[in-house]
């Protein structure tokens, strides 16, 4: 049985859904500016139907918006008849609203290109594309294309959705270069993809601020007593057991700020220097000493 909000009674504040309606919005502003400014006067396809509709654009003189939004009306349906209601109203929105403001700030602005250089182009096309898709992921939107067909692929086979997306995007990238005669149209739309993807990752996961620590010792106990007592850090404690003679070992578990990564390091080295301590990065915490879930709440 799923469990959602609604089904547990739980509404979204009024406020809370027109602050993402209205972010989405501004993503999609972003998107369509990053098209209209750098990527499509360059002939840079950034994959997805954007990349597509570059194509189209140039072998037939259709608006931009228009394709991206009629290449999405087809993978909405295929998509409703391979998984369902799974695409809500605010993707829809999003296509919408991109595809729009794509043509319409053209036909107001009469945009030329914002630099003729491609690299700079690609550069901040990717710098723009990455913020307008964190802001509609974020908020709980997506912009459909290439997101539909990777999770139909990995439906039907053992490809991730993550890599679907990549195969698919690198086939548009390539097709572009064909067309467009250029392997360096290519590459601008690789260096895009690959750009905006990192952004979009910063946005939805945050800076590796925060480094997570585990920690095995004998001196649990001193170690433990010094993070609380000198970091003001909780932590959490399980028993575990070594691969080679299956002793039961203590492993210590917390989160601290780089800065105090520094401190905990002299914390176990000076109380046991044989410890054996695994740091990795963390992208987000919630809860107590970190991000509180109020503002989670408001973004």
């Amino acid at each position: 049985m799923d469990i959602t909000l609604r089904s547990l009674g739980l509404k979204p504040k009024l406020s809370k859904v027109i602050w993402d309606f209205f972010m989405i919005t501004v993503g999609c502003a972003l998107m369509a500016l990053s098209y209209d400014l750098f990527l499509v006067p360059h002939k840079i396809a950034p994959g997805g139907a954007a990349g597509i509709s570059t194509i189209l654009h140039y072998l037939f003189k259709l608006p931009v918006g228009v394709v991206i939004f009629a290449v999405n009306i087809p993978l909405f349906i295929w998509g409703m008849l391979e998984f369902g209601k799974k695409f809500g109203f605010r993707t829809i929105y999003a296509v919408f609203v991109t595809s729009f403001l794509t043509d319409f700030l053209q036909a107001m602005f009469h945009f030329k290109a914002a630099t003729q250089n491609a690299i700079l182009a690609a550069l901040y096309g990717a710098i723009l594309l990455g913020i307008g898709l964190g802001l509609a992921f974020r908020h709980q939107a997506t912009t459909g294309g290439s997101d539909i067909v990777a999770q139909i692929i990995s439906k039907y086979s053992n490809a991730t959705p993550g890599i679907g997306i990549i195969m698919v995007d690198f086939f548009i990238i390539v097709l572009a270069g064909l067309t467009f005669r250029s392997v360096d149209l290519a590459l601008y739309g690789l260096i895009t993809l690959y750009i905006s993807s990192r952004i979009l990752d910063v946005i939805l996961e945050g800076w590796s601020y925060n480094k997570a620590a585990y920690i095995i010792s004998d001196q649990h106990q001193l170690i433990r007593g010094e993070v609380v007592l000198e970091m003001n850090r909780g932590g959490t404690m399980w028993v575990g057991k070594g691969f080679y003679k299956g002793t039961e070992r203590t492993i210590l578990f917390c989160v601290v700020s780089r800065r105090e990564l520094v401190q905990l390091k002299e914390i176990v080295s000076l109380l046991d220097p044989k410890a054996f301590m695994v740091v990795t990065d963390v992208k987000e915490v919630l809860g107590h000493g970190f991000t509180s879930w109020s503002k989670v709440a408001e973004n």
